[in-house]
């Protein structure tokens, strides 16, 4: 039996949620000598609790502050080639416990940082320890409480990722709605690299340029995934949003990397 085909039995059992926080509690164990370590050697850092750490990355300390620092440089960068950020408005949709944006304003001093995500308990750890940073909570579907045309920037890494068929619609025309006129945008997606992943009537599905959701769990979670043709992203994006570049995922030595895709509002 393949991963694919044990995960699609775990979760038409209803049991998905509970195999992965089995995962949770293994990796916790795992990393627990190296996790101690970093704390001695970086008294001054503030960590998010376990979970919320494991929920939206990896339960390794180093990484999870290294690889922050890696993602904001990277995006600031994508970022950069499109628009100036100095003195504009950023917003990190679906911050989870902040590990991008809490580097951010180093960074870029001068920009204004913001942060948004549906899981409360990571809103509340960023508001008491992060700084230069706004932080808001919004639920699994917009609205969010923004008002019109307020950010110049946004990114969302991994967000499509874990929402249902209608919650993408919905949030595009979010997105659309507090982007400010020429923003740009920076998303991810399961694209065609995630493709071998799917057992074969989700391959076919996402074959026919159809959103492909593995649910009976709780949307936004970790567990909850969804992957997307490119061929859908880009219908979605019409009217709204022009592709300015899709940058395909790949195989790479640590896992598989998402689609990027960089569009600007219309």
């Amino acid at each position: 039996m393949t991963k694919a085909s044990i995960k699609r039995l775990l979760r038409n059992l209803g049991v998905i949620r509970l195999s992965d926080n089995l995962r949770y509690q293994v990796l916790k164990i795992r990393n627990k000598t190296e996790n101690t370590k970093f704390v001695k050697e970086n008294p001054g850092v503030n960590l998010p609790p376990d979970y919320l750490l494991y929920e939206s990355h990896l339960l390794n300390y180093r990484e999870y502050i290294k690889n922050g620092i890696i993602d904001a440089k990277d995006l600031k960068d994508l970022l950069e080639k499109h628009i100036d950020l100095v003195g504009k408005k950023v917003l990190d949709w679906g911050c989870g416990p902040a590990r991008i944006i809490r580097h951010f304003p180093d960074l870029l001093p001068q920009t204004s940082f913001y942060g948004t995500d549906y899981n409360a308990e990571s809103i509340a750890w960023n508001t008491k320890h992060i700084k230069n940073v706004q932080f808001h909570s919004n639920a699994i579907n917009p609205p969010t409480s923004f008002k019109e045309n307020t950010f110049d920037a946004i990114y969302g890494l991994s967000i499509f990722t874990h929402l249902s068929k209608e919650n993408h619609a919905h949030w595009i025309n979010e997105l659309h709605r507090i982007a400010n006129t020429h923003a740009i945008l920076i998303i991810t997606t399961h694209g065609e690299a995630f493709k071998e992943k799917l057992i074969k009537k989700e391959q076919l599905k996402f074959e026919a340029n159809e959103l492909v959701i593995q649910g009976n769990t709780l949307e936004g979670h970790r567990t909850y995934a969804a992957y997307h043709p490119p061929k859908l992203m880009e219908n979605m994006f019409e009217g709204k949003f022009e592709i300015l570049n899709h940058i395909q995922g790949k195989k790479e030595d640590w896992g598989t990397s998402q689609d990027y895709w960089i569009i600007k509002k219309l």
